[in-house]
């Protein structure tokens, strides 16, 4: 009994510890050791003019290759984020690829969510104005653009998440027009190896 207080009582001073260091740094090298993130997404848009809420719902799948919003609620489609593409593809699995080459506000959201996923702090640093803070058990980042163009389109990105297994929970997007877009993840998960079916949706033919 003496054996199992001491382990619980030693993990639990191992938690406080990485609790009361968390970094953005440490945050950043915590989740880049997981190259594939997959879980259940739920978005809200609050629309600044006149108020209303759009709620959509689906599953997300982050990789080092790009990012993936498969919505299943209210309707069927897909939109996939890489680092100079867009890809859509609709419910009759129709796909779209746009290049995004030129659109600084695509380019900022997509390379700021994946210096995020492979722990490249230095990127965050250089291209947006950071406030890291955390209360033990949960850590917040608010990135402020600097590029004056990025600013222009997109006030903040705000990231929130866990401390003791360094997941992310949500990231709200405050566009300048004044409508705020948020995503909330549950049910995270870190596969090897993504499916077939996933492997397509980041293909672009």
């Amino acid at each position: 009994m003496k054996k199992i207080i001491l382990a619980c009582a030693i993990f639990a001073s191992a938690v406080f510890s990485f609790a009361q260091d968390a970094t953005l740094k440490s945050v950043c090298t915590q989740l880049s050791k997981n190259a594939i993130t997959k879980g259940d997404f739920v978005q809200s848009k609050t629309i600044s003019k006149n108020g209303r809420t759009l709620k959509s719902s689906g599953k997300y799948i982050f990789t080092l290759e790009g990012i993936a919003w498969n919505t299943l609620k209210p309707f069927s489609s897909s939109l996939v984020l890489k680092s100079d593409s867009m890809i859509q593809i609709s419910a009759d699995g129709k796909k779209t690829v746009t290049d995004a080459s030129g659109n600084e506000t695509f380019k900022s959201i997509a390379s700021t969510l994946t210096s995020v996923f492979t722990g490249r702090e230095d990127d965050l640093l250089k291209n947006f104005e950071c406030n890291f803070s955390t209360d033990g058990s949960l850590w917040t980042v608010e990135l402020s653009p600097r590029d004056k163009t990025v600013a222009s389109m997109m006030k903040k990105i705000v990231l929130c998440g866990t401390v003791e297994k360094t997941e992310i929970t949500s990231i709200e997007l405050s566009e300048a027009s004044g409508d705020v877009v948020m995503y909330a993840f549950q049910n995270s998960v870190h596969p090897k190896d993504l499916t077939d079916e996933e492997k397509t949706c980041f293909s672009e033919k």
